[in-house]
C-alpha cells in the first residue's frame, strides 16, 4: 500500500528534535523528505555523545536514527549563492518547507517565507520558534527544556508542592510539538487543495506548552488562581492517586468520578464497611477526610503485589495501570502486538528496532522506510533529479557548495 502522503515532497532544514521528529512522521506516512545539512557538520544532534552518561556513538546515534529515519540527505552550503540556488530549485518542485532555525538565521540564509514563497506560491512553509515570532523573545533560543518545560509552566506544576521540581525527560516538548507541526502542515495542504495557494504555518514550543497546560491555564484565566500541586499523601480524590504495592512497584488509580467507582472499589479491596462509613460515603466526605483515606488505602495496597492488585482491580472494573519502566515498555506484549516498534536493517548496526509513529491507517502504509541518512548521502541523486548534470555536480563540489 502507498502511504497517505505519497507524492508529497518535503524539504527539511531542521536540527535537534522537533522539526526532524515531525518530518520523520511525514516520511513514515509516505512523503519524500529531503534533509538539508551543512557539509561536514550536519545536524547538531549528530554531535551528541551521551545522554545522562548513556553513550550514543556505538555504531549509530540511536536518537538521531528515530528522528531521521526514512529521509534522504543533501549536504549543501547555504552560505554560498550556489548552495542557495540548489535549495531554491528544490523548493520550486516541493510541497512543504520545514525549519526550526531562528528567524534571523533563515533571513540571513535567504530561506525566509517571503523569499521561498516567491519561488513557489503553492509552498507550505512551516516554521517553529521557541517563543513565537513576535515580542522581545522572538529570537531567543528555545530548546524544549527552556521554552516548553520551564517557560510553559510544566516545571512548576509537576512534583510535590515543596522541594525542587522534577527533571524533564529528553525531547518530550519537542515530540509533542512535532505532532502539532505535522497536523498544521496537513491542514495547510488540505486548504491548498481548495484555494490553490500555499501559506506559512507558525508554531512555537512555548505555545504548545500552553495548550498542553490548557486545563491549568484556563482555571488561572477564569478563577485567577492555580490548581495546586499534588502531594499523593494528600490527594483530594484518593481514587485518583498512586499507591505502592508489596513488591515496591507503583499502581496508578484513575477514577475521577469517585462516587461511581467507590462501591466496587470497596469490594475489590475487601473493605465493604468503608462504603457506608460516614467519613467516606460521598465524594465530599472523602475529600474532607482525604489524608486518612489515603493512609488506609496505602496500607491495603502494601499487602499484595502489583500484578495481584491489577488482576483484582480489573475484575472489578476499576481504572488502573502499572507505573511501567521504559525497559519494560520495549518488551510489553501490548506494545509489541500493536506495532509500537519497527524493525529495520541498519548498514552499521545490523537489525535494530525504532519507535514507530503513533498513527495507523486502514488503507495506507505508515511504515519506517529505512535508516537515517549520513550527511549528504543522497546529494548526487537529489541533484540529478533536480535537473543538474554530472558536470554541474562536479563543479558544485569543487566550489564547496555540496558534498
Amino acid at each position: 500500500m502507498a502511504g497517505a502522503l505519497a507524492g508529497i515532497k518535503v524539504v527539511e532544514l531542521g536540527h535537534w528534535v522537533a522539526v526532524p521528529s515531525a518530518c520523520a512522521i511525514l516520511a513514515d506516512w509516505g512523503a519524500e523528505v529531503i534533509k538539508i545539512e551543512n557539509p561536514g557538520v550536519g545536524d547538531a544532534l549528530r554531535g551528541m555523545r551521551s545522554i545522562e552518561g548513556i553513550p550514543m556513538s556505538n555504531h549509530i546515534m540511536p536518537v538521531f536514527e528515530v528522528l531521521n529515519r526514512g529521509k534522504r540527505g543533501l549536504g549543501v552550503n547555504l552560505r554560498l549563492k550556489q548552495g542557495k540556488e540548489i535549495v531554491y530549485r528544490l523548493v520550486e518542485r516541493s510541497d512543504v518547507f520545514v525549519s526550526n532555525f531562528q528567524p534571523r538565521v533563515l533571513d540571513k540564509l535567504g530561506m525566509d517565507y517571503e523569499t521561498l514563497s516567491r519561488r513557489n506560491s503553492r509552498l507550505i512553509y512551516a516554521a517553529l520558534t521557541g517563543y513565537g515570532e513576535s515580542g522581545a523573545d522572538k529570537e531567543k533560543p528555545g530548546y524544549d527544556y527552556a521554552a516548553f518545560w520551564a517557560r510553559g509552566g510544566l516545571m512548576s506544576k509537576l512534583g510535590a508542592p515543596s522541594g525542587s521540581p522534577p527533571s524533564h525527560r529528553p525531547g518530550i516538548g519537542d515530540n509533542i510539538t512535532s505532532m502539532c507541526i505535522t497536523s498544521g502542515i496537513l491542514a495547510a495542504l488540505l486548504a491548498r487543495e481548495r484555494s490553490g495557494r500555499g501559506q506559512k504555518v507558525a508554531f512555537s514550543l512555548y505555545q504548545t506548552a500552553a495548550w498542553v497546560m490548557n486545563q491549568d491555564l484556563q482555571v488561572a484565566l477564569y478563577r485567577k488562581e492555580e490548581i495546586p500541586n499534588i502531594d499523593r499523601r494528600k490527594a483530594k480524590n484518593p481514587l485518583w492517586n498512586s499507591y505502592q504495592t508489596s513488591d515496591r512497584r507503583w499502581i496508578q488509580l484513575a477514577m475521577m468520578q469517585s462516587d461511581r467507582y467507590w462501591p466496587d472499589f470497596c469490594r475489590a479491596i475487601e473493605r465493604p464497611e468503608l462504603q457506608q462509613d460516614g467519613r467516606f460515603n460521598s465524594n465530599e466526605n472523602r475529600e474532607r477526610n482525604n489524608e486518612l483515606l489515603v493512609s488506609i488505602i496505602s496500607e491495603i495496597f502494601a499487602s499484595k503485589t502489583l500484578r495481584e492488585w491489577m488482576d483484582i482491580l480489573d475484575r472489578h472494573g476499576q481504572v488502573n495501570s502499572m507505573a511501567q519502566t521504559v525497559l519494560e515498555i520495549t518488551n510489553d506484549p501490548q506494545a509489541i502486538q500493536n506495532d509500537f516498534f519497527a524493525t529495520i536493517d541498519h548498514p552499521n548496526a545490523g537489525e535494530i528496532r525504532l519507535v514507530a509513529s503513533p498513527v495507523k491507517f486502514s488503507e495506507n502504509d505508515a511504515a519506517v522506510k529505512g535508516p537515517a541518512p549520513q550527511v549528504g548521502q543522497h546529494t548526487e541523486e537529489i541533484l540529478l533529479e533536480a535537473g543538474y548534470t554530472w558536470e554541474d555536480i562536479t563543479r558544485l563540489k569543487d566550489e564547496g557548495a555540496v558534498i
